[in-house]
């Protein structure tokens, strides 16, 4: 469907299989799971190589990741200071930043000279696949920070270099989510996806004994780094459904309460079933070569949640609050 829509109104074709790509190598080549591959930049992990030279900042960090930008050896430290600037933005939240320029004649200079001699820097070069003339930026920190904040480096750089090509469209599968995300705060697991998404039957084993590492069935069309649509294989097996209420908290009870319906229709066969939901409104825009989506959505909200077309919300007639059972009349006290 996708194809066609694709080669009917933007006459583009798209004659390939739509390539997969597993979350964890989305998350680890990528820091997001709905990845722009319409150019290369993949992460490289330094954190091994970099470490051991005395660079306090590198050798505490849980991680260090490094991106190559092909030919911005020439970038100018104005250039480099406002990169910095934009990864310590507090929506990014990275409190800075390191270089290293592979220069045309071979030669090598970062911001960490006072540590790494050449041959040390070689290593982080032929790590990242660097030539003479290339860019090689490095962020650190938490590893769960730390992607995401370099993975908004690398869209910037993308853009930056013209890599983003509206007229280019890159789609892909992002295939093999976490069944479930392990919540600090209430300390339990939350379904990634909701809590009918069944797990990988190769996973099945893992529910008891290890159940943060269980796969989801679970899949997301991504084009150019949107979240074009997404879906799942259901569970269908009574089994199956009851382990996953218990990882996310529910008590037998609470699940024949609130669920019963559910476990009980599994006793009678329920087929393997899913599908997918597509964003149309993501396409649309996508189509019409529009940044947001409110442009092409029928009735949208404002930032206020306020629906400026129909004005609402507004306030409703004393008549129908009666009839509903509903009073919103200040108590006397």
């Amino acid at each position: 469907m996708t194809k066609h829509l694709f080669n009917k109104l933007k006459n583009v074709t798209i004659d390939y299989k739509f390539p997969r790509l597993d979350y964890a190598d989305a998350m680890e080549f990528y820091g997001n799971d709905k990845p722009d591959i319409r150019f290369d930049m993949k992460f490289v992990d330094l954190s091994v190589i970099a470490k051991g030279n005395g660079f306090t900042i590198f050798d505490e960090a849980e991680y260090i990741g490094a991106i190559c930008a092909t030919g911005c050896a020439t970038y100018t430290r104005k250039q480099l200071d406002a990169l910095t600037d934009f990864v310590r933005k507090p929506q990014i939240g990275a409190k800075g930043m390191v270089y290293l320029r592979y220069n045309e004649d071979g030669s090598f200079k970062s911001s960490v000279d006072k540590f790494y001699g050449a041959e040390q820097l070689q290593k982080w070069a032929e790590a990242c696949k660097a030539k003479p003339g290339d860019l090689i930026l490095v962020l650190v920190g938490e590893k769960a920070k730390t992607l995401p904040q370099l993975s908004e480096l690398r869209l910037e750089m993308g853009n930056r270099l013209g890599l983003r090509n509206k007229n280019v469209y890159a789609p892909l599968w992002v295939v093999d989510f976490p069944l479930l995300e392990w919540d600090e705060d209430s300390e339990r697991f939350h379904a990634m996806h909701h809590p009918f998404t069944s797990p990988k039957q190769e996973d099945f084993h893992m529910l008891e004994t290890d159940p943060g590492k269980v796969r989801a069935n679970a899949y997301d069309l991504v084009i150019n780094g949107v979240e074009i649509g997404g879906g799942s294989i259901r569970i269908h097996d009574t089994d199956i459904q009851a382990q996953m209420f218990k990882h996310l908290g529910f008590t037998d009870e609470e699940a024949q309460a609130q669920f019963g319906f559910l476990m009980d229709a599994f006793k009678y066969g329920a087929p393997p079933h899913g599908g997918i939901a597509f964003g149309f409104d993501r396409l649309a825009s996508m189509f019409a070569g529009i940044e947001s989506i409110r442009d092409v959505i029928a009735f949208p909200k404002n930032n206020s949640g306020r629906d400026v077309m129909i004005d609402s919300p507004s306030p409703v007639a004393e008549a129908q609050m009666i009839e509903l059972g509903l009073d919103y009349r200040k108590k006397k006290k």
